[in-house]
């Protein structure tokens, strides 16, 4: 957790569009927008496609670092309050890495947005944990601006369709950001539990 500020330094960005939808692009020319930023050992990411589309594969080996999209519409979440992506659990931890502590605190598959700076940024970390119960948040344990908000239990390792109202999280959490983000990031880590794990992202958009 303590290295995703890093992404948000020289990143890309996108544009907004006034549809029910806006998609973010996952193909290899739409996977080079995305930057990738973070100290020690990286988490690799890498775009593919199969018979169901595109998808950006993420490997974490004892690592910690995401890839990101700035994004310039701040207001975007006013347009479009939902956020949809589809997650699948190649490889999970092997037992459970105590995520609610500091030296525990890896997950396997996570999109996290807000308001990220070098200094006071505040974050949502959507996640995935096989332990702990959907809906369960907290503060992290490595910065007091950023929460975890497990958005699936399902450690049946299948893909797992996922549609959150990150406009209300953010009321709920940061209530002074008033729904505003610059940045959109995918995040798989394991530095904490020196395991390999792996996750599939797919299908990301903002709704209405």
């Amino acid at each position: 957790m303590r290295f995703f500020l890093i992404i948000l330094i020289s990143i890309f960005s996108f544009g907004t569009s006034y549809t029910e939808e806006y998609r973010i692009d996952l193909s290899p020319e739409g996977f080079k927008k995305f930057d990738k930023r973070g100290f020690g050992k990286k988490t690799i990411f890498e775009p593919g496609k199969d018979d169901k589309g595109y998808f950006i594969k993420a490997t974490a080996d004892s690592s910690a670092t995401g890839i990101g999209l700035k994004i310039e519409d701040r207001e975007i979440l006013n347009k479009y309050p939902y956020i949809n992506f589809n997650i699948q659990v190649l490889k999970d931890f092997s037992k459970d890495p105590i995520q609610k502590e500091k030296n525990g605190h890896d997950f396997v598959c996570r999109l996290m947005t807000g308001i990220g700076k070098k200094i006071g940024s505040k974050v949502v970390s959507l996640s995935h944990s096989s332990w702990l119960e959907e809906g369960y948040s907290q503060n992290s344990p490595w910065s007091s601006g950023a929460k975890d908000v497990i958005v699936s239990s399902d450690n049946s390792g299948k893909p797992i369709q996922i549609k959150v109202n990150v406009l209300e999280i953010l009321e709920q959490h940061h209530p002074s950001l008033k729904g505003n983000i610059n940045f959109l990031a995918l995040f798989t880590d394991s530095n904490n539990s020196k395991e390999k794990v792996e996750c599939l992202y797919r299908d990301i958009f903002f709704s209405k």
